[in-house]
């Protein structure tokens, strides 16, 4: 019973592995990892039949699953990354390491054999490692996948050393060898479930972000917009900050005289503008059917102006020659900025009054903070000028 509990427990996580898969994004390396555990398992049960049939039979066998296990491994780590040993590369590499190991078993000593394999694994794991090597902007999930790569390798290091004084080390049965194995096994069921809890975490985070996400501009939806505002004031973190709201000029007329490919194009191009025109660290949303909005902490009225200005600049250079040559699409926007403590209803108030003003100006135009004086078209306007 007890002999069965390893194979069983691999073939679990193998089959989290296929529901990961079914439930998440359809990623490669998932059935890879599969893959991955089932040969591990495999390979156990083999060598469960040991005294059954021949040795040099059984261990062939066993080991060959222990080799492919490994091998399929590092190239499912690698696509996690985005990253590839190749089809050949990996066939090279298996029937390389497995020919060895025939090699000493048939011709050479258990000592030979032992060192060679693991060698030839050691050597996959380093390179693995320093392909998957991570980066300053990893998340938790992928720096505990890379330390557990990194102590895999070690207990393949300390396996291969060890047999250099002890010969009893190579035997199967030898306690070393047993605990190896073990804490060997116990590395690869921690990765395993790493790499599920990173996957089912980035699975959430997609959802999250389809949900909050207009899918036709790319910036937040209404309830994403509302749900990043409400964050920060929660926090009640005293700072300055800026509401520009932003409302596209004569859109129902585009509308109604080009047809909806023409609006949806204009909607398109505003968004694109508005997330390469702001911070990362902004919050912007599409508030309306063609109203948009922009939640700036730390940023004063000039740089929320300036900002607003850039992005009316290059949203009224915008042609779309794919969908009518002579469609042109312009906005109004209204800036206001004051310390967080007044509250959004205050600030919203503001920036709603200097977009009004905006439009009741004729238009294509920024206006800060309040009722506007007279500007020329184009031009940025103060409270009180």
């Amino acid at each position: 019973m007890q002999a069965l509990i390893v194979p069983g427990g691999l073939l679990i996580l193998a089959g989290s592995f296929i529901v990961a898969w079914l439930t998440g994004v359809r990623r490669f390396y998932l059935l890879l990892l599969a893959a991955c555990y089932t040969l591990l398992s495999a390979g156990f049960g083999v060598m469960m039949l040991r005294g059954v049939f021949a040795d040099h039979a059984v261990l062939l066998v066993a080991n060959g699953l222990f080799i492919a296990t490994q091998v399929i491994l590092a190239e499912a780590l690698l696509q996690r990354r985005g990253k590839t040993f190749t089809l050949p590369g990996n066939v090279a590499i298996f029937l390389s390491l497995f020919a060895v190991y025939a090699g000493f078993l048939f011709f050479g000593s258990v000592f030979s054999r032992t060192l060679a394999v693991n060698i030839g694994l050691f050597l996959i794991m380093l390179t693995t490692m320093l392909r998957f090597w991570i980066r300053r902007g990893d998340n938790i999930h992928d720096k505990l996948i890379f330390w557990t790569i990194v102590a895999l390798g070690i207990a393949h290091t300390v396996r291969s050393v060890g047999i250099f004084f002890s010969d009893n080390i190579v035997d199967p049965d030898s306690i070393f060898w047993q605990f190896m194995q073990v804490y060997m096994l116990l590395l690869a069921m921690i990765l395993a479930l790493e790499i599920l809890a990173s996957h089912f975490v980035e699975s959430l985070d997609r959802l999250n972000n389809l949900r909050d996400r207009d899918q036709l501009t790319g910036v937040l939806n209404r309830e994403g917009f509302d749900r990043a505002l409400a964050g920060f004031y929660a926090e009640r973190s005293a700072s300055l900050v800026a509401l520009t709201l932003l409302d596209l000029d004569t859109f129902k007329i585009t509308n109604d005289t080009l047809g909806h490919p023409a609006g949806d194009a204009v909607l398109r191009a505003f968004g694109e503008i508005l997330l390469r025109e702001t911070r990362a660290t902004d919050v912007v949303g599409r508030i309306g059917g063609d109203e948009f909005a922009i939640f700036s902490v730390g940023l004063d009225r000039q740089g929320a102006c300036a900002m607003a200005e850039r992005i009316r600049v290059h949203l009224a250079h915008r042609r779309f020659p794919d969908v009518a040559e002579d469609l042109e699409a312009t906005c109004s926007i209204g800036v206001a900025t004051a310390r967080s403590e007044r509250g959004y209803e205050t600030l919203y108030r503001m920036a709603d009054n200097a977009l009004y003003g905006a439009k009741r100006l004729g238009r294509n135009r920024v206006v800060a903070d309040g009722a506007p004086s007279a500007v020329e078209p184009g031009g940025v306007s103060r409270a009180g000028a």
